[in-house]
């Protein structure tokens, strides 16, 4: 059984259909536990919210609903979440020392790296390239949506 960590540009589709969701879905349909950063919390409400006040693409109702059942996955156990404590930090400053990635994609990947070191078994799941590479150059296995 592997456990999954997912970003947050890959959760989204979970919650708003577009290209990858299917993918995705199987994913969430196989035995695991999956797991997101603290900050991916923030990332999926901000980016709804552009959707429903900035772009339109979401009225309100939608947007609630959305929210709720993001929040119902965290609270239920079908997403569990990894904090962002002072090691998280200090690693993602590490990560960023070594090759730049920007300040949220190395919170997502120290909090994946520091996932596999507890738990061992860690898939990272995202949809940039450039980030499920590096992911692997740390020794990650890694799924690309």
């Amino acid at each position: 059984m592997y456990n999954y960590f997912i970003d947050t540009s890959t959760l989204f589709k979970r919650y708003i259909p577009e290209e990858g969701t299917e993918e995705l879905d199987n994913i969430f349909k196989q035995a695991g536990t999956f797991y997101i950063s603290d900050i991916t919390i923030i990332e999926v409400i901000s980016n709804l919210k552009r959707k429903n006040e900035i772009s339109k693409e979401l009225s309100d109702e939608v947007y609630k609903n959305i929210k709720s059942e993001f929040f119902k996955d965290i609270a239920e156990g079908n997403i569990k979440t990894s904090g962002i404590a002072s090691g998280t930090i200090i690693e993602a400053i590490n990560l960023i020392d070594q090759k730049y990635i920007t300040p949220i994609d190395s919170i997502q990947l120290a909090s994946a790296l520091q996932l596999n070191t507890e738990l061992g078994n860690i898939v990272f799941v995202c949809s940039d390239k450039k980030l499920e590479a590096l992911a692997r150059s740390y020794g990650l296995k890694s799924i690309i949506i």
